[in-house]
């Protein structure tokens, strides 16, 4: 993989994809050609793939319904190992659709949640139920991914899962570049230009329980997976000791099911992101930091913050 590196953001100028913060904001810009990548294959093995991922936790449901479907690349890998799953297709882009229906057994073309669209209408009377529902990397581009996710959460059949994939805004890439001043939107990645909302874990948990209060759903949310992106310019080790390996994971691979009572889970707060606006802002060895006299005499000041911090 060739890598083009700056300071602080990086990008593959192979597959022209920028993980986090492009070098120029690309906010304005459109691009106005659809690039499909018919011939890329889904690895249902590869571990940090959000594709594989899903397509690997889809396997063994009887109807699924790949919401954003693109080409098909995950309902394919879905159906050269079980073919006789019925999977169905949503997506907005006509010629996408167009290729994915050579491979799923049905493909809508529609505007998710705009009611003007007779596609979506008739989504919304279908009574056929899914065992599995497939968002990968969508809700972030939605204006009211509430009012979608309850939708799909009635399309559920009873012990039918909700799997969503999503970028986090919390990887390092993104924190290095607040700390400069930069949030700069790309064509691709975290920051694409075309993203209208942005999840870190927690704060997706908090958002399924507010779709719950808000819409009368009983969805209960657990992360099942997640890619991992490491940056190739900072030094890893210290940024894995204080966060461990999530302070650069990329994208948060989720399962939702209806419960009785739903179950939302509670992350610990994370205690020393500081400490990582230290090893970044000042440019030091962390552990060269954390050894000095200064860091050791304030540690019961920052224990004392810390707790009433947890118990605010």
């Amino acid at each position: 993989m060739k890598v083009a590196c700056n300071p602080i953001s990086w990008y593959n100028t192979d597959m022209d994809f920028t993980i986090a913060n492009a070098e120029k904001n690309t906010l304005s810009r459109q691009n106005l050609t659809n690039k499909y990548e018919i011939n890329y294959s889904v690895d249902i093995n590869n571990d940090n793939d959000s594709h594989s991922i899903l397509a690997k936790n889809a396997l063994g449901a009887k109807n699924v319904l790949d919401v954003g479907c693109g080409t098909g690349h995950i309902g394919r890998i879905i159906k050269s190992i079980y073919p006789e799953t019925k999977v169905d297709g949503i997506d907005i882009d006509h010629e996408a659709c167009d290729i994915c229906k050579k491979h799923y057994d049905n493909v809508m073309v529609m505007c998710l949640g705009d009611e003007s669209d007779k596609a979506f209408r008739s989504f919304l009377k279908q009574k056929k139920l899914y065992d599995c529902i497939i968002c990968g990397d969508i809700i972030e581009h939605l204006q009211d991914p509430g009012l979608i996710i309850s939708i799909l959460a009635k399309k559920l059949s009873p012990k039918g899962k909700l799997l969503v994939s999503i970028p986090n805004v919390a990887h390092i890439d993104v924190i290095a570049n607040l700390i400069d001043g930069r949030f700069n939107y790309g064509e691709t990645g975290i920051l694409d230009n075309t993203h209208l909302r942005f999840f870190t874990e927690s704060s997706f948990y908090e958002f399924v329980d507010n779709v719950n209060h808000h819409y009368g759903t009983s969805l209960s949310p657990k992360r099942i997976a997640r890619t991992i992106v490491e940056h190739p310019i900072l030094d890893t080790r210290y940024f894995k000791e204080i966060c461990g390996d999530e302070i650069f994971t990329f994208q948060n691979i989720f399962e939702l099911r209806k419960t009785k009572k739903p179950v939302i889970p509670q992350p610990k707060p994370k205690q020393n992101y500081h400490d990582i606006i230290v090893a970044i802002d000042k440019g030091k060895d962390l552990q060269s930091v954390k050894n000095s006299f200064s860091w050791k005499i304030t540690e019961p000041l920052r224990r004392i913050y810390f707790f009433f911090r947890r118990n605010k």
